[in-house]
């Protein structure tokens, strides 16, 4: 019973668990607050893999060739989970989501995935990065968000420069950079239309779940030969739930 708790916090902080919860956020709670936290995340994903090859920790020799120093699994729950911290002024939720990204630490290295250095390493980068946000949004008032956003596709895309001189660009990165592009196109070209009734939520998730099923149906079946190729359908998610969100709140107003 307590082997099945831990792994399930490991899911908690995948990608896998955190996409269907970055949707339903966007359509059911804030969808700004929770399309900055993905893009946290996903600057993450791409900024740990150069970090990892930066330090060159190995990873425990049961897991195989790689490098483990900062722990990608907690960098990227710490900034998406972090940032809704940040964000949230509610004790309650704040205290919730301390305990998972606790349980989250506390699972990998349980499990021997990581080690306490890796884990400390990656909250201490998480809230480095949040913090920075943090102070140049403060500074620049009105234009803080578009430095920040500035700073972080330029270091995105330095990243990824390095990483295919250095090394090669791995699919989840590819992901990562794919999703970012899409999140930064979504929060400066598609209003944020708020939905107010509950018929028009699911309406809305409704519309974006059967568009993303047809995207990923419509890459499935290209076959493409260069996984950098196949993973762009990640720029297309986000365009398509904030897309469904603003057709809907347009076009069912009345719901």
């Amino acid at each position: 019973m307590f082997d099945w708790c831990v792994h399930s916090c490991l899911k908690i902080g995948h990608i896998t668990f955190i996409l269907p919860i970055t949707v339903l956020g966007m359509i059911f709670h804030q969808r700004k607050l929770y399309e900055k936290a993905a893009c946290f995340l996903l600057f993450a994903m791409i900024f740990n893999t150069l970090l990892k090859h930066l330090f060159r920790v190995p990873l425990f020799p049961h897991l195989g060739e790689g490098y483990a120093f900062p722990s990608g699994h907690m960098h990227a729950a710490a900034m998406f989970y972090g940032y809704i911290l940040y964000q949230m002024v509610d004790r309650r939720i704040k205290m919730l989501l301390a305990i998972i990204l606790m349980c989250e630490g506390f699972s990998l290295i349980y499990c021997k995935f990581h080690d306490l250095l890796d884990v400390l390493g990656a909250l201490g980068f998480a809230v480095a990065e949040i913090f920075c946000y943090h102070l140049i949004v403060s500074k620049f008032k009105e234009k803080g968000e578009k430095y920040a956003t500035a700073i972080a596709i330029a270091i995105a895309l330095g990243a990824m420069i390095i990483l295919s001189i250095i090394y090669r660009i791995e699919n989840h990165v590819w992901l990562a950079f794919y999703g970012l592009c899409g999140l930064f196109f979504s929060l400066s070209q598609i209003a944020d239309k708020k939905l107010k009734t509950l018929l028009q939520k699911f309406w809305a998730l409704l519309i974006a779940s059967l568009f993303c099923w047809l995207v990923y149906m419509v890459f499935k079946n290209l076959n493409f030969r260069q996984n950098f190729l196949f993973e762009i359908k990640f720029a297309l998610l986000p365009i398509i739930v904030a897309g469904s969100i603003k057709y809907t709140a347009s076009r069912f107003a009345t719901l």
